[in-house]
């Protein structure tokens, strides 16, 4: 995720659970679409707008129907190691080491096929404004339709209540976050030719709590290159660029 993870709305995002002994509160219903539904709106190449660029950013967004917030997309061209690249991506137990702000992130379950189950905690850098937490499903593919160097990552929500000792660790631990009611998207990394790759980062989140679908919308589309620059900044670290 991405971070994929993952790591959206960075001004709010973070992953928690509830204390052993507190019952959880449901989850907000923000959306009746399927999870496939969603995916297959954030892959749809049509309807997306111009948003915004930054630094190589060129952000794109759309409204979906059924979805309380836009959807919103990043590409960037990049001169990087795409295998290495989407590797960072899928090593979602270790990005908690790729930025300050994830304050955990923590592998629930995972099998040969790239299937990951797994929560992140994002700490929040706005004063007054609690951490976020989420709960998530990825799958990880390698050489998507046979194609070399072409892979991608997809995620959507995971019920917490599946992982109930780590669901309330999160909550006890983390005591003032709260966890996001709607968190979908995607890492793509398309090989453009010897040494260049096109990174894609899709995602249609909402932080929850008292936060208004307006700041919602506002803080994942200025945040958004930030995910993809992160990763090709330590990614081309790793080069020893």
């Amino acid at each position: 995720m991405r971070l994929a993870s993952l790591i959206l709305c960075v001004a709010l995002s973070l992953c928690v659970a509830a204390p052993v002994g507190l019952a959880a509160e449901p989850l907000p219903t923000l959306t009746t679409l399927t999870p496939k539904a969603i995916q297959s709106a954030l892959d749809n190449e049509t309807g997306w707008v111009s948003h915004a660029t930054k630094d190589g950013v060129t952000v794109t967004r759309k409204d979906v129907p059924g979805l309380p917030v836009p959807a919103f997309k990043g590409v960037k061209d990049c001169a990087l190691d795409g295998d290495l690249l989407f590797g960072l991506i899928a090593d979602i137990g270790n990005q908690a080491g790729l930025t300050d702000l994830l304050a955990e992130a923590k592998v629930l379950w995972s099998d040969t096929t790239g299937r990951v189950h797994f929560y992140q905690v994002l700490a929040s850098p706005v004063p007054f404004v609690s951490d976020r937490y989420w709960f998530l499903k990825a799958q990880n593919t390698w050489d998507v339709g046979g194609q070399d160097g072409h892979h991608k990552q997809t995620w959507d929500m995971l019920d917490p209540t599946l992982y109930p000792e780590a669901y309330a660790s999160v909550q006890r631990r983390f005591s003032d976050a709260v966890i996001t009611p709607l968190n979908h998207g995607s890492w793509e990394v398309l090989p453009l030719g010897p040494g260049k790759v096109r990174v894609i980062y899709r995602i249609v989140s909402h932080p929850g709590g008292s936060l208004s679908d307006s700041i919602a919308e506002a803080v994942t589309g200025q945040t958004l290159p930030d995910n993809i620059l992160n990763f090709e900044r330590v990614t081309r670290a790793k080069m020893g660029g």
